[in-house]
Parts: structure tokens; sequence; C-alpha cells
């Protein structure tokens, strides 16, 4: 989480915690303290689905890239091999001799392999220049890389909705914050009790935090009949944490913990697994000091 955005989240729930304290003697009208927990609540589901959507546009880029990568390796090869073949018969090579394999954007390098799709099958589409490589499969991976470039555009476009809508709702919360200061502030003078109060914990500048959160550990991870998952999690985990996150692997699957959801305190399932499916999970907890992790639990899908 960004700064700003902490400082946000930061300032919101002191803002909210200094109101209850003081509503017994003074009610701010524009914002009730349900309102508070609604708008909080509302900032923290937007930041964790920002995460969500970030790690799932980082995903599709790894696919797309790595898909890129081999296409335009077979793009390379093939196009030398046709331009020395076909070297000595002016006809097909002046077909050939204005590609290039050079592009720097993901279009450009899909555009590249069009285009040498387009001249083979012009100077001869019965040919195969490399075993097992005909122009029927070769326009089968530029398809295929091509639906993942349109896949991560739109998920990309997607990502930043999320993002805007995010600098909405800090927006929204931080001027709400000022305002209530103001205010506050203007009704209980410095000197007064409550005065003080309001100064000293609600926070006017950003201060991280200087230790990592507390682990937030799993308390139960039982494995269910159909492909399922069930957690539940110790309570008082996770103090300071700006982002708690279940992650999990596969094993014999997955390299690393490619996979995590927002942790919901008071349990979640997790599907889509398969029977004999060996599963590692933990808990991610971070906060702009650093990050700390919980046990590990495992459990075999029956």
């Amino acid at each position: 989480m960004s700064d700003s955005l902490d400082f946000c989240l930061q300032r919101a729930q002191a803002t909210r915690a200094a109101q209850a304290a003081i509503v017994l003697i003074w009610v701010w009208e524009e914002k009730t303290l349900a309102q508070w927990d609604s708008g909080i609540a509302a900032f923290i589901l937007q930041i964790e689905a920002v995460e969500d959507a970030d790690a799932d546009t980082l995903g599709k880029r790894g696919d797309l890239d790595a898909a890129l990568d081999a296409l335009r390796s077979l793009t390379r090869r093939c196009l030398s091999i046709a331009k020395n073949k076909y070297r000595n018969t002016p006809a097909k090579l002046e077909v050939l001799a204005n590609l290039r394999v050079e592009a720097g954007s993901r279009s450009g390098k899909i555009q590249e392999s069009l285009e040498w799709e387009s001249a083979w099958e012009e100077v001869d589409a019965a040919w195969v220049p490399l075993t097992g490589v005909t122009l029927a499969i070769f326009k089968t991976q530029r398809l295929a890389a091509q639906t993942l470039l349109e896949t991560f555009t739109n998920t990309q476009a997607s990502t930043r909705g999320e993002g805007t809508k995010l600098i909405q709702l800090k927006d929204q919360l931080s001027a709400d914050c000022r305002a209530w200061y103001e205010a506050a502030t203007n009704v209980f003078l410095e000197g007064t009790p409550e005065g003080d109060m309001i100064r000293s914990t609600v926070p006017t500048t950003y201060t991280p935090p200087s230790n990592p959160p507390t682990a937030l550990e799993i308390n139960t991870a039982t494995a269910q009949a159909g492909g399922d998952i069930a957690t539940t999690y110790v309570p008082g985990g996770g103090d300071g944490a700006t982002s708690n996150r279940l992650e999990w692997q596969v094993v014999g699957v997955d390299a690393d913990y490619d996979h995590s959801v927002p942790v919901n305190l008071v349990g979640q399932t997790l599907s889509g697994f398969t029977s004999g499916q060996t599963v590692n999970l933990r808990v991610k907890s971070a906060n702009p000091a650093g990050v700390t992790y919980s046990a590990v639990k495992t459990v075999t899908i029956p």
C-alpha cells in the first residue's frame, strides 16, 4: 500500500475513534459513526480489489510475454530459413525482403508474426521450415498470443478502473477527515481534555509504522468434499497490518505461493482443487514497515 493510502486509512480510523470518544458531548452532523465504519470498510475493500487486479494483471502479463517470446523466436527462425532458401528465387525473395523481427511493443510483435504468416502463405503455404512447424500450427500459435494480448489489454483497463475508484474513495475519505478535524478543533480548544485528545490521537502528517505487523495465524484448514478448503483464523493476529492475504501453493503444480485472496477474519472457503492435491496455505500480513508470514498449514484434498 502506498504511503498516501496508508495515511488516509490511519487518519480515518483515528478520526472515527476520536469521534466515538466524544459522541456524548458533541455530534458532527456530516457523518455518523456508522457512516465512518461503512466508508472505511469500502476503502479497505477497494484496496484489496486493486491488489487482486494488480496480481491478475501481473499474471496475465507473464503469460503473454512468454507466448510472445516463443512466437518471436519462431518467427525469426522461420523467416531466416525462408530468406536463405529463396535467396536465388527473386520473386519469392521480394515477398520476404522487407520483413523484420525487431518490434519493441507487444502489438508490434504480433503484427510482425502476422506479416510473416501472410508471406509464408504467399510464397509456399505447404512448406515446412522446421520439423512439425506447419503454417497451420504457426497460425494457431499466433492466434493464441493475440488472444492473450486482448485479454491482457482488457485486464489492464479493468485494473485502471479499480485504481480510479480507489483514488476517488481516498479523496473523499481524506476530505471528510480534514473537515472533521477542522470542525472538532474549533469546538474543542487546545488545553481542554477533548481538544488535547483530538490533537494527540488524530494524525495530520503521515508516520509510517516502525514495525512489521504481527502474524495472523491460520487456526484450522479443513479439506472438504468437492475440492474445497475451509479456513479459520486465530483471533487477535495481524496487529498493525494494512493488508492480510491468504496465499496458497498446490504442491507439484505451483513453483511458489502463486495464488492469494484477501483474508476474511470470520473464515472463508477456497474452491477449485482436485482430489489428491496437497495444498500449502499461509497468511501474508503487510504494512509499510514489512511483511510477516503465518505458519504454513498443509491439507490434502480427499
